[in-house]
């Protein structure tokens, strides 16, 4: 898959999208999109021990498949930035941030509900929602 396209597509749908990336099911980081003139909150290392941290969690989510399906989506808000997280396949995650509603880029642009909605039809490859 070209997780790099994919990444500069997810950007591309909504202007309040900070930063973007695809990492395995252990969370190590494959491939990133970094909004140009924004800058990162957390280290490197901070960001790398948060995805590991994340990545658990939806391990965790998938024993619980067979009683309540597929997880789509995960949110985690924090006062800066709202992170959402979707499974990509089995074997990966991407990772969407944007500002919180204090620091987004362009309050007449999408908020977490329209960016959830971008990246689930560029997921879902139906062109018609695309």
């Amino acid at each position: 898959m070209d997780f790099v396209n994919l990444l500069k597509r997810i950007m591309d749908s909504d202007v309040n999208i900070r930063h973007s990336l695809v990492t395995d099911s252990e969370g190590n980081i494959l491939a990133t999109n970094h909004r140009e003139g924004i800058t990162n909150y957390l280290s490197q290392d901070e960001t790398a021990s948060s995805l590991k941290r994340a990545s658990a969690a939806w391990k965790g989510r998938k024993e619980l498949i067979p009683k309540i399906g597929h997880g789509m989506y995960a949110v985690a808000a924090f006062e800066k930035i709202t992170r959402i997280t979707f499974p990509l396949g089995n074997d990966h995650l991407i990772f969407v941030s944007m500002g919180s509603d204090s620091v987004r880029e362009n309050m007449h642009e999408g908020g977490q509900k329209q960016i959830i909605e971008h990246v689930l039809n560029i997921l879902s490859k139906d062109p018609t929602k695309q």
